[in-house]
């Protein structure tokens, strides 16, 4: 593939002229856009550290606000007297997992920390996962029916060193980042006696990474300060160490939370940063660009020399098939205008020798036509003449004389009556059917017929006086030889999209070859007398339709079948031929 590409190439000039003045633009453009990359990536790295670092701050604020606001929400909670009674009950009464009062308990206990969830969630965010109230002897009221809570003792290990003011756990639990408060007896010490239990609320790790989605996937980390994932937009990477990013095309830049242990950790690509690959993207535009003017400038200017070449060529080609075009609008005096114009006259010439031989060709083909129609009404008229002398010869059939005569001439006047060369098919076989009706006359009960002419076909265009030749063909070459006689079957149908005209009748059996003879005697006897009808139907219909079309004579044992295939096509009364 590739060296037909290159023999293309070399075997036409504007190819190589445009590639030589491609290279010689494109090269030096390519070396000033490099040379700019690398210098503004070393200019702007430093930039790039400082983008990123104003932009994590933006994003450490706005997630701040929202972890303030759930110390804030879980201190006010904690305060509740309902939250603080039901805590201090459990301490006075102690639990009974089995008492009636503790079901009932734990069921108002449930339904408080549902309100205080949906209130909190309408307060904060629908980032709020659970909230889980418990008390000193480990019971768990939860708006998580499940009550899971991952590391409860963990919770309670958690150093505090102000009353009433909620922790940010240095580890997730389900992978959720979760705030903790410890709830004292009001007015006591912080001590373990005086604690009487806890409220810790968790947040939903993937409704989490909204805070900070406009970040790609992978670039934004909350970290504790031992490097432990607390939160990420890949869920996968929450409880997994941060890696140190010392690769040297990773930037990784941190920001310490105001009101947690937390750390937001971005991590950006160093160098090539956004606004390197900005600039380097302006800089190949403008390559491209000036490339592309130069290739456009240089085309235009070759194809002037060269399409009229090409031009020329492809005429020659199509003159090759028969196909002759004449190179318009010609401009210029020179070599190649020259060369086209004398193309012009070539063709001109071409052609006029062409129409007058095609011309010649035409007469002698009309000649031909007109030659085979004044064969077949002669040749038709003295067969009937002849028919009506046997049946007047014969008395018990004389009296069919004048009824004989009255069809002869309706079929003379069909013959000669001038009009288009096509006819409906209807109209040609009801003077077919009258055809059929005078060789009754004459044979009978030996001659039968039946024609099947479906109502869709009734006004399918045929040649004048196509079928007759053939039905004559069925009666002298088959009834007439059979003493038992026969029935003529004429079928018309349609396969595949033409339509098929199908003419059935017995026949003698074919002779058999006698010893030392060759068998072109036999297929010669079997042809014999349908030579001349059948080729002369056969020619009109290829004249009229072209050489798919014609008629086709087969033998199956003792029955002969004639198959005339035409092109479907409705009869109009203007139509010629």
């Amino acid at each position: 593939m590739l060296a037909g590409l290159v023999r293309t190439i070399r075997s036409r000039l504007l190819y190589k002229m445009l590639i030589s003045y491609s290279i010689l633009t494109l090269v030096p453009l390519v070396v000033v856009s490099a040379a700019f990359y690398v210098r503004s990536d070393q200019l702007l790295e430093k930039k790039e550290t400082e983008t990123v670092q104003q932009d994590l701050n933006v994003t450490a604020s706005k997630i701040d606000a929202r972890l303030h606001e759930v110390r804030k929400l879980l201190s006010e909670l904690g305060r509740q007297e309902a939250i603080r009674s039901l805590l201090l009950m459990d301490a006075r009464e102690g639990t009974n997992p089995a008492g009636e009062d503790h079901r009932r308990q734990e069921a108002a206990a449930a339904e408080l920390m549902q309100s205080e969830l949906e209130q909190a969630r309408n307060n904060v965010g629908d980032f709020v996962d659970n909230l889980y109230l418990i008390n000193k002897a480990g019971d768990i009221y939860a708006t998580d029916s499940s009550k899971r809570l991952q590391y409860v003792s963990a919770f309670r290990l958690l150093p505090f060193e102000f009353p009433n003011v909620p922790q940010w756990a240095f580890f997730t639990d389900y992978q959720r980042m979760a705030c903790d408060l410890k709830l004292y007896a009001g007015g006591a010490a912080m001590t373990s006696e005086t604690e009487i239990g806890m409220l810790v609320l968790t947040i939903d790790p993937a409704k989490a990474s909204q805070l900070y989605d406009t970040y790609e996937r992978g670039t934004f980390y909350i970290a504790n300060a031992d490097n432990l994932i607390v939160s990420s937009s890949n869920l996968s990477d929450i409880g997994n160490l941060l890696g140190s990013g010392g690769q040297e095309d990773r930037l990784v830049v941190r920001q310490k939370s105001q009101t947690s242990d937390f750390q937001y950790v971005r991590i950006a690509t160093a160098g090539a940063n956004a606004l390197v690959k900005k600039q380097t993207l302006f800089a190949l535009a403008v390559t491209l660009a000036a490339w592309a003017a130069v290739f456009i400038t240089t085309y235009q200017i070759l194809k002037r020399i060269t399409h009229p070449i090409r031009r020329l060529y492809r005429l020659m080609r199509k003159a090759e098939l028969a196909e002759y075009h004449i190179f318009p609008n010609i401009r210029g005096q020179d070599e190649i205008a020259m060369l086209c114009r004398g193309y012009n006259q070539l063709v001109t010439r071409t052609e006029q020798l062409i129409e007058t031989n095609y011309k010649s060709e035409l007469r002698v083909r009309e000649a031909e036509l007109k030659a085979i129609r004044m064969y077949i009404n002669p040749h038709f008229l003295y067969n009937i003449l002849e028919y009506i002398s046997v049946i007047s010869q014969a008395p018990d059939k004389a009296k069919y004389v004048p009824d004989v005569v009255r069809k002869l001439s309706g079929i003379f006047r069909y013959s000669i009556t001038p009009g288009g060369t096509f006819v409906p098919l209807a109209t040609e076989l009801q003077y077919v059917e009258s055809f059929l009706q005078i060789h009754q006359y004459r044979y009978g009960e030996r001659l039968q017929y039946a024609i099947v002419l479906p109502v869709m076909f009734r006004l399918a265009a045929v040649p004048r006086f196509m079928l007759q030749p053939l039905v004559e063909n069925c009666i002298l070459h088959g009834i007439d030889r059979l003493p038992e006689g026969g029935k003529i079957e004429i079928e018309v149908k349609e396969a595949d999209y033409h339509l098929e005209i199908v003419i059935r009748n017995p026949s003698p059996e074919e002779e058999a070859v006698p010893e030392g003879h060759s068998p072109r005697a036999s297929e010669h006897r079997a042809k014999r007398g349908l030579g001349s009808g059948m080729d002369n139907i056969n020619d009109r219909i290829r004249h009229h339709f072209g050489s798919d079309y014609g008629v086709k004579l087969t033998r199956d044992g003792s029955f002969v079948t004639v198959q005339a295939t035409i092109p479907i096509q409705i009869w109009q009364e203007e139509s010629t031929g």
